[in-house]
């Protein structure tokens, strides 16, 4: 499935209405995105270890979101600093010599974290809004001058392997930065395999192949977090340019389907941005922006399939994409992404059964998903 993330203290935990989040997520909804991403509130252990007061923050959002019927998983960015390194919620210290030191919890209170982490869940669920998973850590491996904590890959998956037991909620680890071989190696032990539901990492930077050896032992991989700002590497005003963003962002999202992974949440979800826009830099505030459309075009269309391999034969090496087939077998879904500037392209798609119908789906400059039915005058294997 396909999604993005809400309801942080960054942007404000009601920073979307309830129409916007409807015109986001759920099979009605104008995109068709099917998982939401959730900001865990940092409790504090002077009030309720197992139900901080901070919690109701994202609590109707959980419950707007799963009655919509979509997957909601919900990461934390710190624990209570109480119980790490240098006592700060940040995920380094800066030092009397300005010298900056990572932010760990201490192995001490790794059962607190768990019961902390398993309280969240329950809280959630007594309250109608059950999580379909529970990350351990935001970006483990990232030194934030924000919400952070630094675990290194033996530290989180021995946290996994040691105390995942504690936690009732389907778990989600490591969510680093990268989608390391580092992490997925040291995850690919079937003592912590036995904790762990989802492996999941950020899309920044390529995806390397060691999830392949998780997902090998019936693991899913999910993407949880995709952030490029537009055209921020030529420090220009952020304004939305069909020609520069758009087509690098299908790339992206395509070269996450081609390495494997079952889910890809971009990161804020309105944003200017991001899958909607929130008023700022040229975006329209509540509109669906062209990476909306351009991620709707997966949501919609790959989501439930299964992605087969396909030969791409195109002279003039313009043109990629990917490939997927419905679980009956009679539909096959072809993502098209043509970066020529120029040039158009007559299409042939040899399929594995006969058709007599197809339909295009197009977003350009100028469309946003416009679809067009084509009926075919004899039944045939190589539509055009």
């Amino acid at each position: 499935g396909f999604g993005g993330f809400v309801c942080s203290p960054q942007f404000g935990y009601n920073h979307m209405t309830t129409d916007e989040i409807r015109k986001i997520w759920g099979k009605d909804s104008e995109t068709g995105f099917n998982i939401m991403r959730l900001y865990i509130p940092i409790g504090s252990t002077s009030a309720s270890e197992s139900n901080p007061s901070s919690w109701s923050q994202s609590l109707a959002t959980a419950q707007l979101g799963k009655s919509l019927g979509i997957k909601i998983f919900a990461s934390p960015w710190s624990m209570p600093a109480e119980w790490k390194t240098y006592n700060t919620v940040n995920g380094v210290f800066v030092d009397a010599n300005n010298v900056k030191q990572d932010n760990y919890l201490l192995p001490m209170y790794y059962p607190n974290y768990a019961n902390y982490l398993n309280g969240y869940a329950t809280y959630l669920k007594n309250n109608g809004a059950e999580l379909d998973a529970i990350s351990i850590q935001n970006e483990p491996d990232w030194r934030s001058s924000y919400a952070g904590c630094i675990w290194n890959p033996t530290q989180i998956s021995d946290f996994v392997k040691n105390y995942g037991q504690s936690i009732n909620c389907p778990i989600m680890a490591p969510e680093s930065i990268g989608m390391t071989d580092d992490y997925a190696t040291a995850f690919n032990d079937n003592a912590v395999l036995a904790n762990l539901t989802y492996f999941a990492g950020h899309q920044y930077g390529n995806v390397q192949d060691g999830l392949k050896q998780v997902q090998a032992k019936g693991k899913e991989v999910w993407m949880t977090e995709y952030l490029i700002n537009w055209n921020e590497i030529e420090n220009t005003t952020r304004d939305f340019d069909w020609k520069k963003d758009a087509l690098n962002f299908a790339a992206q999202v395509n070269s996450a389907m081609l390495a494997n992974v079952n889910a890809w949440v971009h990161y804020a979800a309105k944003r200017y941005y991001s899958l909607m826009g929130d008023g700022t830099n040229g975006s329209i505030v509540g509109e669906i922006t062209k990476r909306g459309y351009i991620l709707s075009h997966f949501a919609k269309y790959a989501t439930g399939t299964t992605r087969v391999g396909s030969t791409w034969t195109d002279a003039t090496a313009k043109l990629n994409g990917s490939t997927y087939i419905s679980d009956t077998g009679d539909k096959v879904v072809v993502m098209v992404i043509n970066n020529s500037t120029t040039d158009t392209y007559n299409l042939t798609v040899d399929l594995p059964f006969y058709t007599n119908s197809e339909k295009i789906i197009k977003t350009t400059e100028t469309e946003n998903m416009s679809t067009t039915d084509v009926n075919l005058t004899t039944e045939t294997c190589r539509p055009k």
